[in-house]
């Protein structure tokens, strides 16, 4: 094993191992933490150094919670327990994320992905066909905490089936005086072999100002990562008549005998993807306190998310071709092995950048009275998002290709011709898309909150919000194709050896990387010139069939009642009612056909399409918390919930082909998604950072919304078979919750630092898939999961190490010729996770921190492990650095 690697696994081990030396005096007390409840409009607590103060906090606001939530608190100023927001999600029970080049993407809550997420409780989003904000848009090391609540109540925001995630930051005023902190890491991810910086800082102060008092804080993050990602993929099993492949063995003692239909892969696809990603993150708040009862407020935020990536290698067309000799998986008729003679490969490379950019500002006010609080709100955000992608491939016929999925990874060897000679390739096909997403919302909001006193009733809330959001989508399309087959060699300038290096599926001398493609340098940043010098007249422009603007105007208003009752079994909770009321207008484009007088249909020009749809949702919810004992507590809940369409299933882009009866288009009409929810969840809490609890809950959801053919749909009186997103039928998902966290404070010192916090979650669900009559598990959803971290912390030295496990999902459904219905799945996994702290001074800290330390494998395979799909591997990351507070 080389030093690096020794180096990479060490950080898991020494987070436990080196424990046994440390400091044996005890850790300071946290402070209680503030209800939870409280955040964006009340008192947030101030978050003390301590993974003990950070559970405590955790703890406190999910045992004081009107509702069933979950919370990750920072153990420090600018510090998260994961360097990524999404992956410090991971450790909640019933939180499963998906992953994107080697960090955390993706989040779904017991199983749905339909997630809102708020910033201080004010809805925020990141632009694009979607609805909901990118979680890795927002840098960490801003973060107060995070807050998931997985049961609703009437004053909360709809819009999220799955659950709601709360981004909470820190307001100047949660500070005694003046703060400041900062942070100085480097984060190296050893395939790519690059290290780049993260940085961070805040400032905070606060001072008076006649009988009360001001305070300005601003936070600002940089974050940047080198990645490399290996794909090794193998396509769509493909039905072959066998009796065109001679001879065939079996890969075992048995012989195999060709007969009927068998499964041939049809190529594979091996890019190696290598791109920096960086975020910046501002923030700043005024806070002004002018007197105990008033108080206002301003917040200005800031995100900018970009990734640019480079991709290149080769693709491996089988298509119709005949293999000289196969052989098969023991007792299948799934090809293990085959030789192909004068296969077509093609060399590609392709430029894909992606920007996101967010704004986010509010200004509101608090009032507290006697028996009465008042607070309103207005805010406003701006966010793009753009996609730049770009490739140009080569050609070539090679004349041996030995294909080979029966070892550890695919393989597909290739011999008989130089492909470092730019003679023996032609020119294929030039891509250029792009996608220009532009959104903002206006909304406002007033709420109010009056104590009652009663035997039962406690208290008695109303408000209501608006909110106007628009969305805007240009999308730029060009293929060209009608250089295939020219020479290469006749613009032998564009072209450049594919660049590999290090460990990863290239170390293997039977994937070629001895290959030409087309220089990644010029691809993005001279296309025009590339095309000029192709001799291909034609540009990118902008798709008038594809552009399309939306507004929604949405209206709520809410009545929620609080009631609380004492004795030997207490019993507290809301039980409220939200009104709904949401207005849809949608432009965008159709063409317009004529048919000539041969009887073809000929595109005659482009007609413009205004659709409104409107709808009032009425959305009822209740929490009840009952304490049986000291410590002990049940906690049921029942709503309805809803999740709007997809503003790109909403597209109303028509695309038609009247001489074949068939089109697609989105569905302007589509109805939201509503689910019945239902959850229950005992808990009890022993200390101020121990608890266990077990949790169960149930979701009907209706009117899923999938992509199918829809016949017999008249257009122009032409009957149509239209391929739109459509609401389906019901789907169900339940399942159970159970985890806990304790300190080992009974052990003699030094092992009383110890202490560990698990969980474990089982989800099942029967959905409706995009196959008629073929039902499903949700995509994305392991029916099993679970978290175990181990911790440390004694004497200014702490440790953790974090893993989570997530068994086999499913990632998408197909029909291939005479095959039936085909599922999908990805292979479980682990994910490893360990860091280091040490405390030099009360102000200044050393850490190091390990990610993917297992450097985890993905895996998929079509139906049966013996018909595999992509495998790919990402860089394990390391974080090094120097934490400093004054």
């Amino acid at each position: 094993m080389t030093q690096k690697k020794i180096l990479l696994v060490g950080v898991a081990a020494a987070a436990l191992s080196w424990t046994a030396g440390a400091y044996a005096q005890e850790a300071a007390p946290a402070p209680a933490a503030a209800a939870p409840g409280e955040g964006a409009q009340g008192e947030q607590e101030i978050v003390v150094t301590g993974i003990r103060a950070s559970l405590q906090s955790a703890q406190a606001r999910k045992q004081n919670a009107a509702q069933i939530v979950d919370s990750i608190v920072a153990e420090d100023i600018g510090k998260l327990p994961d360097v990524n927001v999404t992956e410090a999600l991971q450790r909640i029970s019933g939180v499963q994320v998906a992953r994107d080049r080697g960090e955390g993407g993706s989040v779904a809550i017991r199983g749905l992905s339909q997630v809102l997420v708020t910033l201080n409780a004010r809805e925020i989003f990141t632009a694009g066909g979607g609805r909901s904000f990118n979680l890795q848009d927002y840098p960490a090391e801003l973060l107060a905490g995070l807050d998931v609540y997985k049961s609703p109540s009437a004053n909360l925001i709809e819009g999220g089936i799955g659950g709601t995630i709360d981004l909470r930051t820190r307001k100047p005023l949660d500070f005694d005086g003046f703060f400041a902190s900062a942070s100085v890491l480097g984060r190296y991810s050893d395939l790519i072999e690059k290290v780049k910086p993260m940085v961070s800082g805040l400032v905070s102060t606060r001072w008076n100002a006649g009988d009360g008092e001001m305070g300005l804080l601003l936070s600002g993050a940089y974050q940047e990562r080198a990645y490399r990602s290996d794909v090794d993929g193998v396509g769509n099993p493909q039905p072959r008549n066998s009796t065109t492949f001679l001879p065939c063995t079996a890969t075992g003692a048995t012989a195999c005998t060709p007969a009927g239909t068998i499964s041939l892969p049809n190529g594979t696809y091996e890019p190696l993807i290598a791109g920096n990603r960086t975020r910046l993150g501002l923030d700043g708040t005024f806070q002004w306190r002018v007197n105990p009862e008033l108080e206002f407020y301003a917040q200005a935020s800031y995100q900018r998310f970009k990734d640019r990536a480079d991709q290149w290698g080769l693709n491996k067309n089988i298509g119709t071709a005949v293999p000289t000799q196969v052989t098969l998986f023991d007792g299948t008729g799934d090809v293990a092995t085959a030789t192909f003679q004068n296969l077509l490969v093609q060399s590609f490379a392709a430029a894909r950048d992606v920007i996101d950019k967010n704004q986010q500002y509010a200004i509101g006010g608090s009032y507290k009275g006697e028996g009465v609080k008042l607070s309103a709100e207005v805010t406003y955000q701006k966010s793009t998002n753009d996609l730049y992608y770009t490739d140009l491939s080569l050609r070539t016929t090679v004349p041996t290709a030995q294909f080979d999925i029966g070892g550890d990874y695919p393989v597909f060897a290739l011999s008989g011709s130089d492909l470092t000679n730019v003679a023996n390739y032609q020119i294929g096909a030039a891509t250029r898309n792009e996608n220009h997403y532009e959104g903002d919302q206006y909304a406002a909001r007033l709420d109010a909150e009056f104590d009652i006193e009663s035997a039962f009733l406690s208290g008695f809330n109303i408000g209501g919000r608006w909110a106007r959001r628009s969305i805007d989508f240009q999308p730029i399309r060009f293929f060209n194709s009608t250089r295939q087959g020219q020479a290469a060699s006749q613009t032998a300038g564009l072209f450049s050896p594919a660049r590999y290096w290090g460990e990863g599926f290239y170390k293997q001398d039977s994937l070629a990387t001895d290959f030409l493609t087309v220089d990644l340098g010029q691809l993005r940043d001279r296309f025009d010139g590339m095309l000029t010098d192709l001799g291909i007249t034609g540009r990118p422009a902008v798709t008038p069939l594809g552009i399309y603007d939306m507004s929604e105007e949405t209206g709520a208003g809410y009545i929620m009642g609080e009631f609380r009752t004492e004795g030997a079994i207490t019993l507290d909770g809301n039980v409220g009612l939200r009104l709904v009321q949401t207005n849809l207008n949608v432009n965008g484009n159709q063409p317009v056909y004529t048919q000539n007088p041969g009887g073809a249909f000929v595109q005659t020009g482009i007609a413009p399409i205004n659709l409104d749809n409107e709808y009032l949702s009425v959305l009822p919810s209740a929490n009840v918390r009952i304490g049986i004992a000291d410590g002990l507590q049940l906690r049921l809940a029942a709503a309805k919930t809803l999740t709007r369409p997809d503003f790109s299933q909403l597209a109303p882009s028509l695309t038609l082909v009247p001489g074949q009866q068939a089109g697609s288009s989105g569905n302007p009409g589509l109805r939201p998604l509503r689910a019945d929810q239902l959850d229950a969840s005992l808990e009890y809490y022993a200390s101020p950072t121990t608890n266990v609890y077990v949790a169960g809950f149930y979701r009907k959801v209706k009117d899923f919304i999938l992509t199918r053919a829809t016949p017999n749909v008249e257009i122009g009186g032409i009957i149509y078979t239209l391929t739109r997103p459509t609401n389906l039928e019901q789907g169900t998902i339940k399942g159970l919750e159970a985890g806990g966290q304790t300190f080992f404070d009974f052990l003699p010192a030094p092992f009383d630092g110890f202490g560990v916090q698990a969980n474990y979650t089982f989800v099942d669900s029967d959905t409706p898939s995009a196959i008629a009559g073929y039902r499903t598990p949700l995509p994305q959803l392991s029916k099993h999961s679970f978290n175990v971290v181990g911790l440390y912390e004694k004497g200014g030295f702490s440790a953790r190490i974090a893993y989570n496990h997530r068994s086999k999902f499913l990632t998408g459904v197909f029909a291939a010729g005479t095959f039936p219905v085909m599922p999908t799945y990805r292979k479980g996994y682990g994910w490893l996770d360990a860091s280091i702290n040490y405390d030099l001074t009360d102000q200044i800290t050393l850490t190091l921190e390990g990610s993917n330390l297992q450097r985890t494998p993905e895996e998929i395979y079509y139906d049966v492990e013996t018909r595999p799909g992509n495998q790919s591997i990402d860089d394990r990351q390391l974080l090094f650095g120097i934490r400093f507070k004054l």
